[in-house]
């Protein structure tokens, strides 16, 4: 199954993101380890390809990347073998005919994926991967739809579109590349957290202050706020 590449190369409509942002924003504890992912090594390929030209904000991430990190943080987070998600990323961007296809929507491309996945296991003979994909217990549909959660996808590609990280706890606190550069922000406001949050420090944590200065109701602030609170954790 094809898709269609999103016109994502200008970080304006792409999203704009160090590595360390990624890092803060997925809670990953080693920005060595994600570099690693996007660029390799002396010994071994990338697993990711980036969103933007290397010759264009060659050191920054688009929000598609933010995405497929996410993804494969979770995998590695499962004891899969960095080797087996690298083979299946080879073999999805061949097969799906995108440079993201970690940032498909589950529901489109799930099938296609998980056959990947389950060839990569045979080939690799990752028993952990296989236990996954086959196993009695359905895990690897679970993970998908984890994965899926607070995401939305473009209707016409299938790719992410804008993520809500925490949407039963936060559902005011969104990441769009379209809004505050891809930093997490209001939703329909395009107010970054980290604004709210330094104020709030600023202003002895005066809650009120904050969401008057920024015109909000008092529950997203509350929101943007606690949602910092949980990063910096």
């Amino acid at each position: 199954m094809g898709v269609v590449t999103l016109p994502t190369g200008k970080p304006l409509t792409g999203g704009f993101y160090t590595v360390g942002e990624v890092a803060r924003i997925l809670g990953i504890d080693n920005e060595a380890k994600v570099r690693r992912w996007l660029d390799g090594s002396a010994s071994r390929p990338a697993v990711l390809q980036r969103q933007y030209e290397s010759g264009f904000a060659n050191q920054e991430l688009g929000f598609l990347d933010l995405m497929e990190i996410r993804f494969v943080d979770y995998f590695r987070r499962q004891d899969v073998s960095l080797q087996s998600i690298r083979k299946a990323a080879d073999a999805a961007r061949r097969e799906l005919k995108t440079k993201h296809p970690f940032a498909l929507s589950n529901v489109k491309f799930v099938t296609d994926r998980k056959r990947i996945f389950l060839h990569t296991a045979e080939q690799e003979h990752d028993n952990r991967l296989m236990d996954i994909v086959s196993g009695q217990h359905a895990m690897y549909d679970v993970i998908e739809a984890f994965l899926a959660k607070g995401v939305e996808f473009a209707p016409a590609t299938g790719l992410a579109e804008h993520w809500k990280p925490k949407p039963k706890e936060y559902p005011a606190v969104v990441i769009s590349p379209r809004l505050a550069h891809g930093q997490p922000a209001i939703e329909g406001k395009g107010i970054p957290t980290s604004a709210l949050f330094q104020l709030w420090r600023a202003e002895d944590q005066d809650i009120e202050r904050v969401a008057d200065w920024f015109e909000l109701d008092r529950a997203d602030a509350e929101q943007a706020i606690e949602y910092e609170l949980e990063l910096a954790a």
